[in-house]
């Protein structure tokens, strides 16, 4: 079980750059009412200038403004990304770099759209075994250059977008039951190929970009599964202090819909923020949490599931009870 640990700050970067439905209907054979109506997407922010690296240090820079916690008190620092700016170094290092934290543990994490749930799961374990007081962690995506903006069956799904948040010590635990997953995705049903490289020993590449692939149907059939499968476990865990309020990885309105049903669960319990940003994968948790905080919907006080799932095929999840007072409650 977790040490005892507590979210202190909060805080989302966004491109500035806003492409609505009706732009993409001058782009590919698609409508509004069609991607609306199957996704409950409206528009996305795609980065133009921004870079998963610049929108992770802004979001990372503001949660710690936010938490009081001061950069030099930093002992870890956990990333994850699907869609980085570079192979290496970790944008960990390139956060750690960008706001001048001068000695820390940094490294990054790769699970796919569950990546902010590993990543949080990680960083609190690690904080106990490193003797770390705080940490960052982080997600950021640039979705937008991995889709292939002549299929339109993919393009109007993502966008780009970095959510984080500081871990600090507490008194009490708030951070509850992690759950982390994986099943083997037999039939390649989300897969964004590295650009083919060679060698002088071996033969020659087309050179082509490779642009992300997914089946639609055996998505939804897997994310509905595990989703429901891990609330419900979650819920067990809780006993007789439930979670009320769920932020789920926002990947399609339908999925998080068709949930609600199963499991007989109010549409106010779940925040959803899919028709503002689309999917941005590891960052749309991160980002729902910022969003949720500032608009009055978390309140400190509140019991919340995380829940995620991703390619590998990746699920998880984790229960946190919200200790960051709103403004007026200051």
């Amino acid at each position: 079980m977790f040490a005892p640990v507590e979210i202190a700050g909060v805080a989302s970067c966004v491109p500035a750059r806003v492409v609505t439905n009706f732009e993409l209907e001058t782009m590919v054979d698609t409508s509004d009412e069609w991607i609306s109506k199957r996704t409950g997407i409206k528009k996305r922010r795609i980065a133009v200038e921004e870079t998963a690296v610049g929108m992770a240090a802004q979001a990372a820079a503001e949660a710690l403004a936010m938490s009081g916690v001061g950069k030099d008190d930093i002992g870890l620092i956990v990333a994850c990304t699907i869609s980085g700016d570079n192979l290496t170094p970790a944008m960990a290092s390139s956060v750690q770099k960008a706001l001048d934290i001068p000695r820390c543990a940094a490294m990054d994490i790769s699970a796919g759209c569950t990546g902010f749930v590993y990543a949080l799961v990680t960083a609190i374990s690690l904080m106990d075994t490193l003797g770390a007081d705080s940490a960052l962690v982080v997600a950021s995506e640039t979705m937008s250059k991995y889709v292939d903006w002549t299929d339109r069956s993919t393009c109007v799904l993502f966008g780009d977008g970095a959510g984080a948040v500081v871990l600090r010590r507490s008194e009490e635990p708030h951070m509850h039951y992690p759950i982390l997953n994986a099943v083997p995705d037999t039939d390649a049903a989300i897969v964004i190929k590295k650009e083919a490289r060679t060698t002088p020993f071996g033969p020659p590449v087309d050179g082509r970009m490779e642009y992300i692939r997914m089946n639609g149907s055996e998505v939804f059939t897997y994310a509905v599964e595990v989703m429901e499968d891990t609330l419900r476990r979650l819920h067990k865990m809780c006993g007789e202090k439930p979670y009320t309020k769920i932020i789920p990885h926002q990947a399609n309105e339908k999925i998080i819909d068709y949930v609600m049903r199963t499991m007989r669960l109010d549409r106010e319990q779940f925040f959803i923020n899919i028709s503002e940003y689309a999917n941005t994968s590891s960052a749309t948790i991160p980002i729902a949490m910022a969003d949720a905080y500032r608009t009055g919907w978390l309140r400190q006080g509140d019991r919340v599931a995380l829940v995620g799932f991703g390619s590998g095929l990746t699920s998880g999840g984790v229960v946190i009870d919200w200790t960051i007072p709103n403004k007026k409650e200051k």
